[in-house]
């Protein structure tokens, strides 16, 4: 039985290890995606600086509507990417409590063994004891 939780601690380690990987790869995503949407707010505020200096030597409208639909999308990827990472960190809490209680199982296990050999030995010594009393008083 000692193997099998063993195997199955080791299989939650490395599943654990596999969601921390996602975890991380998904951050890195995210940080990327933000970094993006502040570039694109700054790249708008020198065209909107541009143009209120320049007046009329472009549509600013028509960059502005595409600045907003660039922005929602970048919004739209920074959304659904904060809701993976969220879904995995509630897979990572799953495993690791599963772990948890494989290591848990796995360490009463470990005291009640010990337990039973302590009072195996008790016992013996205990019989030593009786042996060698009835011994000394029978001489």
């Amino acid at each position: 039985m000692r193997d099998s939780l063993a195997t199955l601690e080791r299989i939650k380690k490395f599943e654990l290890d596999e969601k921390r990987r996602l975890l991380v790869a998904e951050l890195e995503r995210e940080e990327a995606l933000k970094k993006k949407l502040q570039n694109l707010e700054t790249d708008y505020e020198k065209e909107k600086a541009f143009v209120e200096a320049n007046p009329g030597i472009c549509d600013f409208g028509l960059y502005t509507e595409q600045y907003l639909k660039k922005k929602r999308n970048l919004e739209q990827q920074i959304s659904n990417t904060q809701a993976k990472i969220e879904q995995i960190r509630d897979v990572m809490a799953d495993i690791f409590k599963e772990q948890k209680t494989y290591s848990i199982v796995d360490d009463n296990r470990r005291r009640r063994r010990q337990k039973e050999i302590d009072a195996q030995e008790q016992k013996m010594l205990d019989e030593i004891g009786t042996n060698v009393y009835i011994k000394k008083h029978q001489e």
